[in-house]
């Protein structure tokens, strides 16, 4: 019998070909599972019956995995971070990451840090603590609530800027009854009540004004407008229930708590870090294909004295930091997520990065912006997500800033309680930015708008958001607003 040796040759050519892309297919489809839990030790190897104890070590186990697919899975609990993750490729990091929540449990990013307490009381209905040495603080939580830092004039959730403004809250008769005013804050609204302005106090002059450091969050000359400013982080001001104050030079931690707040009890959490996760590529090579899935993120600290650079044809200087930071990367995400009671901003992506993505996510009581992308970003989504209450402290925040990329989209979003507008573009081609079907609800709650300023309100809402809302997210948030 003939073999026709030539029709062998590509019979198994083929087949070896066959075998060599289903094997390959197996072994790239095959996830490699790292396990997370508050309980673990990041001496252990990962695996499900010996779990890791930080984020951190789960990431750096997962450079080992390289050209697969790693899922890091955080079993349920508070994950509190010494630093940033910092999360970059190297020549052996994995094809795709994950970094998600085990079975949907809930699982709590926090970038602050639990504070052991000994009060005593000091005088009135104040107590005071002593703080870790070199510790330093300006959000402060009682049982997962926010506190307010000693203020004046008082909290006034009723008022519409900045919760409570005075006009004589800078004047010299009140500055004599502080003391050492050294440390605090004045925050103001520009006299055109087109953003804000944040001065630090470093001392006080002859005729006993205060002297300022600051201002510089509005590139224009500017004056602070004559009413909607108050002062805060000062001793002298801690005169109401939920106020607090840090002596950073004495390590003293002063506190009038709320009604019913049993101080042997209750749990303390401080602000620490301004970032949580960073995805960086490195010089040309991109970061690639990293997802953030299902975790909440808290305890961000204050950046308005960081916000100070500048962008292209901008009224307004940004801090290029976020609870999350995405920088020179491609087809990286974050999923149904959720950000909250943050000091500065929830999510940025600076400089280059191409297929971002935003979706699904819940974004609220931001001290600055939702989500900012900045100079060359290409084909980046921001979807399905809802914002609400966004620049807290910042008023020139908005839900989304587009500075100077090139083509994105944003669809699908729901904005509520907006100081100024909720999405603010600057020097781009809006021919190449598709901003369709977002709802919006009360912008322009604190501000002005500027002549020929466009808040993009396409597929506005009613104006009461109680009537005729569709999403089941908002619902919920003004069930709960209207019912605290």
């Amino acid at each position: 019998m003939r073999v026709d040796v030539r029709k062998e040759s590509i019979f198994m050519k083929f087949l070896l070909s066959a075998i060599f892309f289903v094997f390959s297919s197996a072994v790239f489809a095959q996830i490699n599972y790292i396990h997370v839990s508050p309980a673990g030790d990041d001496k252990n190897t990962g695996k499900s019956d010996s779990p890791v104890k930080s984020v951190a070590k789960a990431v750096e186990l997962s450079q080992s995995y390289g050209r697969t697919k790693v899922s890091i899975l955080l079993q349920q609990g508070t994950y509190y971070l010494s630093a940033p993750v910092e999360i970059t490729n190297t020549e052996n990091s994995p094809a795709e990451l994950e970094i998600t929540a085990a079975n949907r449990q809930k699982v709590v990013i926090s970038a602050g840090r639990v504070l052991s307490t000994d009060w005593s009381h000091f005088k009135g209905n104040i107590y005071r603590t002593s703080v870790p040495e070199g510790i330093s603080f300006e959000r402060f939580f009682v049982n997962g609530i926010l506190q307010t830092l000693a203020r004046y004039p008082n909290l006034d959730k009723r008022a519409k800027v900045f919760r409570g403004t005075a006009e004589d809250a800078t004047f010299y008769v009140r500055v004599l009854t502080w003391g050492n005013p050294v440390g605090g804050y004045v925050h103001a609204l520009d006299e055109k009540k087109r953003g804000s302005l944040h001065y630090r106090i470093t001392g006080v002059d002859d005729t006993d004004n205060l002297e300022l450091d600051g201002g510089w969050q509005i590139r224009k000359p500017v004056h602070m407008a004559e009413k909607e400013r108050f002062v805060e982080n000062i001793l002298g001001e801690l005169d109401a229930p939920g106020e607090w104050y840090l002596d950073k030079t004495l390590g003293v931690l002063y506190y009038y708590p709320s009604s019913g707040t049993d101080l042997s009890k209750a749990k303390f959490e401080v602000s620490n870090l301004k970032s949580s996760f960073i995805l960086k590529g490195k010089d040309s090579d991109q970061l690639k294909n990293v997802k953030i899935k299902n975790l909440n993120f808290v305890h961000n600290e204050r950046s308005f004295m960081d916000s100070r650079d500048t962008l292209t044809s901008s009224d307004f200087s940004v801090f290029r930091g976020g609870a999350v930071l995405f920088e020179n990367t491609l087809n990286c995400s974050v999923e149904a997520c959720s950000f909250s009671d943050l000091g500065g901003n929830a999510v940025v992506l600076n400089n280059f990065n191409e297929n971002g993505s935003l979706a699904g996510c819940y974004i609220s009581d931001i001290g600055a912006n939702g989500a900012m992308i900045l100079g060359d970003c290409n084909n980046c989504l921001i979807a399905d997500n809802l914002f609400s209450n966004i620049g807290v402290i910042e008023k020139q925040g908005v839900a989304i800033l587009l500075n100077a990329v090139k083509k994105n989209n944003i669809e699908q979003n729901t904005f509520f309680e907006m100081p100024g507008p909720a999405i603010r573009a600057e020097n781009c081609d809006l021919k190449n930015i598709q901003i369709r079907l977002n709802n919006h609800f009360k912008d322009y709650q604190e501000l002005r708008a500027a002549p020929g300023e466009q808040s993009y309100q396409f597929q506005n809402g009613p104006d009461n958001p109680k009537s005729g809302v569709q999403n089941p997210a908002l619902k919920a948030l003004l069930y709960n607003r209207n019912n605290k």
